[in-house]
């Protein structure tokens, strides 16, 4: 009989058009393109139909509830795909020196340790989420997950789009994606931004490959930074601190265009076969 799996999320793309969501699409639809028993249930669900599944890969948690992650802790049939840092109270390590939290600022450390395996996405993430818990359950997938549709459409449009003299600012109401530090960026230097916002992904890569220059001021160290690779593949020059941004502790973040874009590609069928590993054996 086939393993029946759950995929534990806060929320789901439908509900949220985040990374955190889009990665978990991307790695849902190819495990059920693989033909693997899975479904999804919200974290503050799951608690009625435990019993019922084998193993469950834990996405955002923050609704779980605490009963429950003991259970989880107790049989050790998770992994975690942590998407951004939730060991530590305020989410943020990079509020602190050498992202090194304060023992007394850790948290859930007992549910990281107990998981089969922690996948993280960057190389500074790995580096500061086994910093903090001592823990040696970390695998680093380096990348976010992007289905192939959509590398296909950056390819597309670096082949049929210019470049403009434009500085790109992503508009977004989420306080910790520095919109407000950036567009202070362009005031002090004289810049007159290209705000770009858009539901629509075909719209917004499009908006994004005729920008010159990407500015992105991030307020918390970015797991990897879905964006900043996007404007990468897409040949625009990134301005910011690239120490909060996960990507640029990579090796291959010095590549761009569609060098990069094929090495993500090679990474994402890496990082997808793995997690298939890990869950299914």
């Amino acid at each position: 009989m086939k393993p029946k799996v759950a995929l534990l999320q806060d929320f789901f793309e439908y509900e949220i058009i985040g990374g955190a969501e889009k990665n978990d699409s991307v790695l849902l639809n190819y495990l059920l393109g693989k033909k693997r028993i899975v479904d999804c249930i919200h974290t503050y669900k799951v608690k009625e139909v435990i019993d019922k599944y084998d193993f469950f890969i834990v996405s955002n948690f923050v609704r779980l509830p605490e009963d429950v992650m003991k259970i989880l802790i107790q049989k050790g049939n998770y992994l975690i795909y942590e998407h951004d840092h939730k060991y530590v109270s305020n989410r943020n390590p990079g509020a602190f020196k050498n992202f090194i939290a304060p023992q007394n600022r850790i948290i859930n450390r007992e549910f990281y340790n107990s998981a089969k395996k922690v996948f993280v996405l960057s190389k500074i993430c790995k580096e500061v989420i086994e910093n903090n818990l001592q823990i040696n359950n970390v695998h680093n997938i380096s990348c976010s997950l992007w289905s192939k549709e959509d590398l296909d459409i950056i390819k597309q449009t670096n082949q049929t789009t210019g470049k403009s003299n434009e500085y790109g600012v992503m508009q977004s109401g989420n306080r910790i994606k520095g919109t407000a530090e950036a567009l202070e960026y362009c005031g002090t230097n004289d810049i007159i931004p290209n705000m770009i916002q858009s539901a629509d992904y075909i719209e917004f890569i499009t908006k994004l490959s005729l920008c010159e220059k990407f500015i992105f001021f991030p307020q918390v160290l970015e797991t990897f930074s879905r964006v900043c690779a996007e404007a990468k593949m897409l040949n625009c020059k990134v301005i910011t601190t690239p120490k909060l941004v996960g990507f640029f502790s990579e090796d291959f973040s010095s590549l761009s265009g569609d060098e990069l874009t094929d090495r993500i590609s090679s990474n994402v069928q890496l990082a997808l076969q793995k997690f298939e590993e890990v869950v299914f054996g």
